[in-house]
């Protein structure tokens, strides 16, 4: 999440550079045989990025009407060993810190694909083989009705 906000930033910062400045001239392309490429200088403000950094997922889990808690789970024989689930705190929204039940939060699942270690014989020298499976887990809760 963290890296797609940074992007986002990187972009705005490129297009308002751009359009401040007018259109600048065309870096030169490299000369000679292969792929052709552009050098463009980035000046990038780090007095932006604390605000970004400083919102962390469990100030979201909690400010949302419909508010979850993140569990680990873990599995050693599992490519990534480590992930964060979800868990609805509330069957319902919470509105001014009083839960409605008029609206039901709903989970929202993800699936990835993940690496398992399969367990065969091995002999000296071969590498451990590796099967990858859909994992389905919640990311948090949101309420359907309000979308």
């Amino acid at each position: 999440m963290l890296l797609v906000l940074r992007a986002l930033l990187l972009l705005g910062v490129l297009s308002l550079v751009h359009a401040k400045e007018g259109r600048a001239p065309p870096a030169r392309p490299k000369q000679g045989p292969g792929p052709k490429y552009r050098t463009l200088r980035v000046n990038v403000d780090p007095s932006v990025m604390p605000q970004f950094t400083s919102a962390s997922t469990s100030n979201l889990a909690n400010s949302s009407l419909s508010p979850w808690t993140y569990r680990e789970n873990f599995n050693s024989s599992r490519l990534p060993k480590r992930i964060s689930e979800a868990e609805c705190r509330t069957s319902g929204c919470v509105r001014n810190g009083v839960e409605d039940d008029s609206l039901e939060a709903k989970p929202i699942q993800y699936q990835i694909l993940v690496l398992y270690r399969v367990q065969r014989q091995q002999s000296v020298g071969k590498k451990k083989k590796k099967k990858s499976r859909k994992y389905d887990f919640i990311l948090g809760t949101q309420l359907p009705h309000l979308l």
